[in-house]
């Protein structure tokens, strides 16, 4: 299809410049090459992934965790449990207009997204050449417009969603990627150079701890023979589309500094292997600078080489929304500079102390009023997705509005959503109403004294409402089952547990289970009511619903809602 638009074997790079044909820049951007073998199809993916991952050299296989993460690692999706949104807008050399948009959200089966790349360019000179040696001339019969999408279908989760609470420091992410590009207009010369195809990429990340991340993935890594695949519309033509595989990694050095690398190798034959690096600086938790370097590969006298091309970035983030610019520069042309601008919404993520305590969290748990006092009833707080009838509105609302457990800055409060050991640690402290403060050191190998959870967590261990493993490890990020659920609210309201009992009250724990006795205990305390009449099913996990639920059947937190509905303070 390409020599239709021109013929490089007879005519040099310096020459075609000098023509300014916009389809060989196009093509130099989104194939980085005139002498390679490169396909014609082109993955909009390697020209720009959003503006945060731009300034960083496009460093970004394992630190980004937004919307962003459709278009970089879908592994990434499940490491952020909020709504997300993002979009870029940029031109490419003045004359190829490229967007992307994004969006993904949590749900009980893990986080889904959807995205959107595109660009194009227009008014693309259809030449021929005429004549030979020094009468040779390149002559314009027509004009051309070319556009290139791709819609992404995304799905992230954590490995322990299907392992039953194991590995759940691993993510993975699949995307599902439909291909469309072609040029329109033309006449005969082009009606048979449109096409569409499909692939998908797969990706991995693991949270080594809460500095270090590696990441791993395989764009288009389905085989033609499996169905990855472009087909020219016209003649039936299908080739398949290159596969690249990707490993990076991400170190945290501070509240301020992290650095980015990425190794890529493929994208067709004869490409050579490339190289991203980053650094992001964050002065105050507004406002972030960027730098990185971001290679490609390039076409040489010699054969196939590699470009270093800088970039660099500023960032804004308020109340979740963030603002980033990006500035990148390809190969030596002045012209082949760019600026991309990227809005987005990233939910409300925890700012840390120095002692890796939440801030909000250390406000509310450390402010006391020492004298009792009547004031106004006050208004429940109460969320988007808890229609009138939800079975567990009422005790939603009363902990919410007594700052026990909150809900997303979306306002809502995913009643569905599995918590984790980490999660339910830092309930059970609040709902006690201790002081917390950050703690010098932990008891648990796979715990991080910066952790937010980890002061939470140590409290509750050492009230005796959650224990830890044989191997020193907590495993903050494993989900609760409900036969764990009744060990620890066993501990936590100080019921009695008989070492036998006849029956755990539910037809499908047999009274041998080792969580027999506990749930035996508070099933007679009121606990599970809400299960009354059905299986208790000991391996399902707790969800933000039942924790309260059952947290507002504990005398303790009785005693708070009945001072909450009365009034008294």
């Amino acid at each position: 299809m390409n020599d239709q638009l021109f013929n490089d074997e007879e005519i040099t790079n310096k020459q075609f410049i000098n023509f300014k044909l916009k389809i060989g820049i196009l093509f130099l951007i989104l194939v980085s090459s005139f002498g390679f073998p490169a396909n014609a199809v082109v993955d909009l993916g390697e020209i720009g992934v959003g503006a945060r991952p731009l300034g960083m050299g496009k460093a970004c296989i394992s630190g980004v965790t937004d919307a962003t993460s459709i278009f970089t690692n879908p592994a990434g999706l499940a490491m952020n449990d909020d709504f997300n949104l993002i979009s870029m807008s940029g031109t490419i050399l003045s004359d190829i207009n490229y967007i992307m948009i994004g969006a993904s959200d949590y749900s009980p089966m893990g986080k889904f997204g959807f995205g959107y790349l595109n660009a194009s360019v227009g008014g693309i000179p259809i030449t021929t050449i005429t004549g030979s040696g020094s009468t040779a001339a390149v002559v314009q019969t027509g004009v051309t417009d070319y556009s290139s999408s791709i819609l992404f279908f995304s799905y992230g989760s954590k490995l322990s969603r299907f392992l039953r609470g194991n590995l759940d420091n691993v993510a993975f992410g699949l995307n599902l990627k439909y291909f469309l590009q072609g040029f329109s207009g033309g006449g005969a010369t082009m009606q048979d150079a449109v096409g569409n195809g499909m692939d998908a990429d797969l990706g991995f990340i693991w949270k080594y701890d809460n500095r270090l991340k590696f990441g791993l993935l395989f764009n288009n890594f389905v085989p033609l023979s499996s169905g990855g695949k472009f087909i020219w519309t016209k003649n039936n033509e299908t080739e398949g589309i290159p596969m690249a595989a990707r490993i990076g990694g991400e170190y945290i050095f501070s509240r301020q500094w992290r650095a980015l690398f990425d190794y890529e190798q493929g994208r067709g034959s004869g490409r050579p292997s490339v190289w991203h690096t980053g650094l992001e600086y964050a002065p105050t938790s507004l406002f972030y600078l960027r730098t990185g370097i971001d290679q490609r590969a390039k076409a040489t006298t010699t054969g196939a080489g590699v470009d270093s091309n800088p970039t660099f970035g500023v960032g804004l983030k308020y109340f979740g929304y963030t603002f980033d610019y990006a500035y990148q520069r390809v190969g030596e042309l002045s012209d082949n500079t760019s600026h991309f601008f990227s809005i987005g919404f990233v939910g409300d993520e925890p700012v840390y102390d120095e002692s890796g305590v939440d801030e909000d969290i250390k406000k509310r748990t450390t402010t006391t009023v020492p004298v009792p006092e009547v004031v106004p009833k006050p208004e429940l707080k109460t969320f988007e997705d808890l229609p009138d009838g939800y079975w567990a509105k009422k005790p939603i609302e009363y902990l919410a509005t007594l700052g026990i457990m909150g809900g997303y800055p979306d306002d809502t409060f995913r009643p569905d959503r599995q918590l984790t050991r980490g999660e339910l640690a830092v309930i059970l402290v609040k709902a006690k109403g201790f002081v917390v403060k950050g703690t010098s050191k932990t008891s648990f190998s796979d715990i991080r004294q910066r952790s937010w959870t980890a002061p939470y967590i140590e409290v509750a261990v050492q009230r005796g409402y959650m224990k830890g493993y044989p191997d020193d490890t907590f495993k903050p990020n494993g989900r609760v089952s409900r036969a764990e659920t009744a060990v620890i609210f066993a501990r936590f309201a100080g019921l009695y547990v008989k070492p036998k009992v006849g029956s755990s009250g539910f037809p499908d724990v047999k009274k041998r289970h080792w969580a027999s006795p506990s749930l035996a205990a508070t099933r007679s305390a009121g606990f599970f009511e809400y299960l009354s009449g059905k299986n208790f099913e000991p391996k399902a996990y707790l969800t933000r619903a039942e924790a309260a639920e059952i947290l507002s059947k504990t005398s303790l937190v009785k005693k708070e809602i009945k001072k909450l509905i009365s009034g008294e303070k």
